[in-house]
């Protein structure tokens, strides 16, 4: 499924600092027990400047910490927007969470297609498509932005947008600020998809990217397969302003693993760069 692009105004030059995130779900549960606002400041202290998906009693505590809280999750990964039947419950449950973003000064809710379940995938991007149009342009009066997720179809069985070109396809279709993409580099790495190519072409639909060492979603690290600095700079000449989310699973502590990833796109301990208003396009 291809999708048109919007013509890119490249940059003379890559950006010298990376904007890193770190998603809680990876990372912070395997420090149950830590005082939060001592893990917070140690993602700071390794040139991390926002949170992903972290729980509301957190949110305050990783602020203090001089974090941003760039997304939340939004639901339906399973049972999502691809079925009609779906639509009212979710359609709620994400204007909500639009409200709630927007309360909070959080830019980014994160959406799904749903899982097949035996329904052919033109059907299921046609009822994401009607759904999705109702939702961004509430996001967009909200100013707020759903960025939609593809997942590979390995580690997410039956999940329905394994491919880049069914959401960038929705976001063309839909053309609102509302909704954007969220392009993962380890999911569609390893639906074996040229991510360079993609991030170039698209770069104007992606509002976040994740990325992790697509062999065992493990730390991204300079001698894995991909070339992150590269891959990073060849985005930001192509116009990319946002995040870089470290969603990888780490093997040991995961501040460790995560300076070391840090430092791979050319982030240095202590970093004091705050985010630009460009960040969350």
């Amino acid at each position: 499924m291809s999708a048109p692009s919007p013509a890119s105004s490249p940059s003379p030059s890559p950006s010298p600092l990376p904007l890193l995130s770190a998603p809680d779900w990876c990372f912070y549960r395997q420090r149950e027990g830590v005082d939060p606002a001592a893990y917070y400041r140690g993602l700071r202290d390794a040139g991390i400047t926002a949170v992903e998906m972290v729980a509301p009693e957190r949110w305050q505590v990783a602020r203090d910490a001089g974090l941003k809280l760039l997304n939340l999750s939004g639901p339906g990964m399973r049972q999502g927007l691809n079925r009609r039947e779906h639509h009212p419950a979710l359609i709620a449950e994400i204007t909500s969470l639009i409200a709630r973003a927007a309360r909070e000064s959080i830019p980014h809710i994160i959406v799904f297609s749903g899982e097949n379940a035996g329904q052919p995938a033109i059907e299921g991007r046609a009822h994401c498509a009607t759904a999705l149009r109702v939702l961004a342009a509430r996001a967009a009066d909200a100013g707020v932005t759903l960025i939609f997720e593809m997942l590979n179809s390995f580690d997410h069985g039956d999940y329905q947008a394994d491919g880049s070109g069914y959401g960038f396809s929705l976001a063309a279709e839909i053309a609102s600020p509302g909704l954007k993409v969220l392009y993962d580099v380890y999911h569609m790495a390893r639906m074996g998809e040229d991510v360079s190519r993609d991030i170039s072409t698209h770069v104007d639909w992606i509002a976040h990217m994740h990325v992790a060492d697509p062999r065992g979603r493990k730390v991204p690290l300079s001698d894995g397969v991909m070339r992150w600095r590269e891959l990073h700079d060849r985005a930001a000449v192509c116009g990319y302003r946002g995040y870089w989310g470290l969603e990888f699973l780490p093997e040991g502590d995961a501040l460790i693993e995560i300076r070391r990833a840090a430092a791979v796109f050319g982030a240095g301990q202590s970093s004091t760069r705050a985010p630009s208003a460009a960040s969350a396009k």
